[in-house]
């Protein structure tokens, strides 16, 4: 198959490609994948942005200017126990996501693969994150959720594609499918709605 973006050419081949070519990620373990834990919230804040001129110039972070972009993204994405200086691997859980939710989609990408975003957050972090993915959404950024949670699927979904075997199904229309189909999809009973079970 073939990863294209806007209908334009290959897709990039490193992380900071990926970054360049409008893409985010909200990776599955935050821990492990998308913090440095020892690192200050306001390092973590542009770790995927320390390039950009107002971040660095020759080799040289801009210490005041990464701060000020921090405290930026943990007032406007609710990051609550923080500040520029603290210890990201003090931060809650909720928290840590909604700082890599501000990382993201303050840059405003076209497309946000996000996976597995509300795993292990409680009922009130998974409402923030799902409703700051719908408004980066109804932007126009397309958003790639995935999931084991079938209810946030059938919940935030356009389309679903299962993967079975190895093999990813064609999507679906969300609006055809419920749990049960979703279930016998997962275990291969059937790919389509209308399929004998």
């Amino acid at each position: 198959g073939q990863v294209r973006i806007a209908g334009l050419g290959a897709a990039p081949r490193t992380p900071a490609g990926f970054v360049a070519a409008g893409i985010g990620r909200i990776p599955e373990d935050r821990h492990a994948h998308g913090v440095v834990g020892d690192l200050a919230v306001a390092e973590n804040a542009v770790i995927e942005r320390l390039g950009e001129p107002r971040f660095s110039r020759l080799g040289w972070l801009r210490p005041a200017a990464m701060r000020a972009h921090a405290a930026r993204l943990i007032e406007g994405f609710d990051v609550r126990g923080a500040t520029p200086r603290t210890r990201t691997r003090l931060l809650s859980g909720g928290n840590m996501q909604k700082l890599i939710l501000g990382r993201v989609l303050d840059a405003e990408p076209r497309i946000v693969v996000a996976a597995q975003p509300t795993r292990g957050l409680d009922v009130g972090a998974v409402a923030y994150v799902q409703t700051r993915l719908d408004e980066a959404r109804a932007r126009g950024a397309a958003i790639l959720l995935i999931s084991e949670d079938l209810e946030e699927l059938l919940a935030m979904c356009d389309r679903i594609a299962v993967i079975y075997r190895g093999r990813l199904s064609r999507p679906l229309p969300a609006d055809g499918l419920d749990m049960r189909r979703l279930g016998l999809m997962m275990a291969g009973a059937a790919q389509e709605p209308g399929h004998a079970a």
